[in-house]
């Protein structure tokens, strides 16, 4: 089937947070913001006609996590994620960072601390601090353009008593990082020696390329591990506002101990479009559309490593294992943030995530949300070109297409 990725999406008048966020100079040029992590696609359409079908239904009402939806959830694991999956382990929850609030009160308390790997999604720390935790920083290692974990460090983190929870992000937001099983080896390794709670946010797992695949981490830790993987229809069919994710948790006491905490955290029902969207997407077609999407997404990645490999040069973003959102590198230029994202929104009309927004190692860098028609993409990438020539950042005064 043949799906459109061309046609923006319209954000206009529906209290769109992205719509309503972007920069005045960005809409008087007729562009779009990149920043934010929300593709600028309409859903799949089997989730669009599931989603009208059941609004002319005209039932609202309290909704369970039946049989359908869980039996829908195992599909999509089983064959998008390759991993099998017991119904038990699912439970569903209000969203992402909801969920990491969730385990944070269950298993730590105040004044204890929780591991993150800075460049990474900041509304992390909002959650930790926000309850009376400690942020504990395990910087990643930048080098030659590319991430690793500084698995000194983190044992570091780990050994220290009241640092009891660790929350992964694979892919990795915003670097765009898939780790390795290796990787995650080491890491549950260190995790069940010191006693620390895993927490893995995956809900941009199915969304990766190039033979690169995001493992399920209780898939290496086992059953019996402390771990929780988060999953979630947010990110790979542009259904962020919904607020819903499924939470899956192998092991039995750290499954009734997260459930308590979320009842306590007055979770209800599941939204009953939210029930329909899962029901829909978790299925062949919404597979399919899956498939195709990051075909499109994996072009404009393309094209825009292309555009600065023959324009800027002294630009680089890392590889892109996954995602939809890529890294910028842009400290050869030798702005300061300020500089560089006045450079870039009032000259370019390029509105970016500040890198500093994620953390140490974010200076220089910004974040961009390249799930948007390739017709936007080129056109921003002509204003950048534009913009980098009258600067002298470009290296001719041609704008070298790539085709």
């Amino acid at each position: 089937m043949d799906y459109d990725f061309d046609t923006l999406v319209n954000r206009e008048n529906q209290g769109n947070m992205k719509c309503i966020l972007t920069p005045d100079v960005v809409r008087k040029m007729n562009m779009i913001s990149y920043a934010g992590a929300e593709m600028d696609f309409k859903t799949a359409p089997a989730i669009i006609d599931a989603l009208v079908k059941r609004a002319r239904n005209g039932l609202l009402g309290f909704t369970l996590a039946d049989e359908k939806y869980l039996s829908s959830v195992q599909w999509w694991m089983k064959n998008m994620r390759d991993w099998e999956i017991e119904r038990d382990w699912i439970v569903p929850t209000y969203g992402t960072i909801h969920s990491v609030a969730t385990a944070i009160r269950a298993f730590t308390k105040e004044g204890d601390g929780v591991i993150v790997q800075p460049p990474v999604y900041n509304r992390y720390e909002q959650a930790v601090r926000r309850i009376n935790r400690e942020i504990v920083s395990n910087p990643l290692i930048y080098k030659d353009g590319k991430y690793s974990m500084d698995f000194d460090d983190l044992e570091r983190c780990m050994k220290v008593g009241k640092n009891r929870l660790f929350v992964l992000c694979n892919p990795h937001n915003p670097i765009a990082k898939v780790w390795s099983l290796s990787d995650l080896e080491r890491l549950s390794s260190l995790a069940q020696r010191y006693n620390v709670l895993v927490f893995s946010d995956e809900i941009f797992g199915e969304i990766t390329f190039n033979g690169n695949a995001a493992i399920p981490y209780s898939t290496v830790a086992g059953r019996e591990s402390k771990s929780i993987v988060a999953t979630s229809l947010g990110k790979v069919f542009n259904l962020t506002g919904v607020n819903n994710a499924n939470i899956i948790i192998p092991d039995p006491y750290t499954r009734r101990k997260f459930r308590i905490q979320r009842d306590a955290d007055h979770y209800g029902s599941i939204d009953p479009l939210v029930h329909a969207a899962v029901c829909a997407g978790y299925g062949p077609d919404g597979a399919d559309w899956v498939k195709e999407m990051r075909k499109y997404v994996w072009e404009n990645v393309s094209i825009i490593k292309d555009f600065f490999y023959r324009n800027m040069p002294a630009v680089t973003m890392t590889e892109v294992e996954g995602s939809f959102v890529i890294w910028i590198d842009w400290r050869r230029l030798k702005l300061d943030d300020d500089e560089l994202y006045s450079f870039l929104l009032n000259e370019a009309y390029l509105d970016l995530d500040r890198g500093v927004n994620y953390g140490k190692g974010g200076k220089g860098f910004t974040r961009m949300n390249i799930a948007a028609p390739r017709g936007k993409i080129e056109e921003s990438l002509g204003f950048l070109f534009d913009a980098a020539a009258r600067r002298g950042y470009a290296v001719s005064e041609t704008y070298n297409r790539w085709r």
